[in-house]
């Protein structure tokens, strides 16, 4: 994609900017601020939260509105959680949007000669589904929009009458089929690449979807948010979680909030993003919720957009007996006993009278052998230290692992995601 310098970045940022003071929301909290004159002056613009766009956006609110609601896109930028948050584009800015979305496709080699099954759940304003159609006509391939509001029985059947070359959904369905695939024995039959968004992954997670699906080429859609729209892409050469940025369309810091400035290279940031192109409900200096760090060095591809590692979400990990725990742990223990357990997982903690119970239910294609279960509450509790050290003091109550039959784990109605982390606990 064509690559921007931040100079130029600024100039487009700062357009957006002046736009912006139209709105009731802007206009107000820019109030005192002189217009930035260079990229420092621009650093120093407080960033956007989450809750401003909740509380500050139609139907809500007609807040961060530059202009009426008219020719326009209303979509859904939450939904995992529980709380829908909504937002606005006018057509021309979802055009590009899926202009880019279509472009990160294509430069991953998806071509009109494709079959692409759109697996992502429709309804409920979420954009996936409607964006992905846009992007599939874009490019000119076949779109065979299954969806997965359906059955998983029936997608599996769908596709294995359709045949699809290509198949893009949430990384929670991709584990969801590695799963039945294991259990069932079935293969799809043309079916070259899978692409994955709206969640991380991780390495051992694509393992398992390419052992079990017998597909190799296994990338990522993009790095998108709702909110602000495409945010990186990936090409031949990029690993998991490592993106190219589009830098004609964001503009991307990574900020230590502790600090208050600038990350340096390698070091870790909070995602915060100014979409370069959006002006009738404007992104300025938005915090994602995601960590990453800038890559060394130039991609092998010649692309000259810079390289993004991401590295979690910000909060994704728990605390725990002092210490903060990484739920890639528990990832990679259950991993260890794959498939006959399925990555598909979700960590309860809760409060019970002073001490804390702790439930991990995991979906697995058949009932696990209770020696099975044993050895992976050692591994468990000899990797966290602290869940050890809670038990020996008593402040661990119970910890029990719940085997679930595959799919039984509750999905958002809205995205289809499992979340990994379910924390109870009044911190």
């Amino acid at each position: 994609m064509e690559f921007h310098n931040e100079e130029s970045q600024f100039k487009k940022a700062l357009l957006v900017y002046r736009e912006s003071h139209k709105s009731a929301l802007y206009s107000k909290k820019y109030s005192g601020f002189a217009a930035p004159a260079s990229v420092s002056d621009w650093e120093k613009i407080p960033v956007l939260t989450r809750s401003e766009i909740h509380e500050r956006s139609f139907p809500s609110s007609m807040d961060m509105m530059t202009c009426p609601l008219e020719d326009a896109i209303v979509i859904s930028t939450g939904g995992s959680s529980g709380v829908a948050r909504y937002t606005a584009y006018t057509h021309s800015e979802w055009d590009a949007f899926v202009t880019a979305q279509a472009r990160a496709l294509e430069i991953l080699g998806i071509t009109r000669k494709d079959r692409v099954a759109n697996l992502f759940i429709a309804g409920h304003f979420w954009p996936s589904f409607l964006g992905l159609h846009d992007s599939i006509k874009k490019i000119g391939a076949v779109h065979l929009p299954i969806s997965a509001n359906i059955p998983p029985e029936e997608i599996v059947k769908l596709c294995q009458q359709f045949e699809p070359t290509v198949m893009i959904s949430l990384p929670t369905l991709f584990v969801f089929l590695a799963d039945m695939a294991n259990r069932d024995g079935f293969k799809f039959k043309n079916l070259r690449m899978i692409n994955y968004a709206g969640e991380h992954l991780s390495a051992v997670a694509e393992q398992h979807v390419s052992k079990a699906l017998g597909v190799t080429r296994i990338k990522a859609g993009a790095y998108t948010s709702s909110d602000a729209g495409i945010m990186g892409y990936q090409c031949d050469h990029t690993p998991s979680g490592v993106y190219h940025v589009p830098t004609h369309f964001q503009w991307i810091e990574l900020i230590d909030f502790d600090r208050g400035c600038r990350v340096k290279q390698g070091e870790k940031g909070d995602v915060v993003v100014t979409n370069l192109n959006r002006t009738s409900n404007p992104i300025i200096r938005y915090r994602v919720g995601d960590v990453a760090k800038w890559q060394e060095g130039t991609c092998p591809c010649g692309d000259r957009n810079p390289l993004l590692k991401l590295a979690g979400r910000a909060g994704a990990d728990f605390k725990l007996g002092g210490g903060f725990i990484s739920m890639d742990v528990f990832e990679n223990a259950i991993a260890r006993h794959a498939p006959a357990l399925s990555l598909n997982f979700q960590l309860e903690i809760s409060d019970i009278g002073g001490q804390f119970e702790v439930d991990l239910k995991i979906e697995a294609p058949r009932l696990p052998e209770p020696l099975m279960i044993t050895t992976l509450r050692n591994e468990l509790f000899q990797a966290v230290p602290e869940l050890r050290i809670s038990e020996e003091k008593n402040y661990l109550r119970q910890f029990t692992i719940t085997p679930l039959e595959i799919g039984k784990l509750p999905r958002s109605p809205i995205t289809g995601k499992v979340s990994h982390l379910k924390d109870n606990r009044v911190l």
